[in-house]
């Protein structure tokens, strides 16, 4: 059985090309959007981090001064 051989016309060709084009622009765009959320939410919760740390250890220089401990 002889296998079946489709031909694109210019026009076809072109309408594919772009449709193929914008997947790879979507899955790009979707790759940065999903970087840049990570990249974010890094940033939050370094300074979440760094503020809590913060607040310990100023809690703990009072806590020495006051004689606390």
């Amino acid at each position: 059985m002889a296998q079946k051989v489709e031909q694109q016309t210019p026009e076809t060709a072109v309408l594919t090309a772009k449709i193929e084009d914008l997947k790879k622009f979507i899955t790009i765009i979707g790759k940065d959007s999903r970087f840049a959320a990570g990249l974010w939410v890094g940033f939050v919760k370094g300074l979440a981090i760094g503020i809590f740390v913060s607040l310990l250890l100023v809690g703990f220089k009072y806590m020495l001064l006051r004689g606390g401990l």
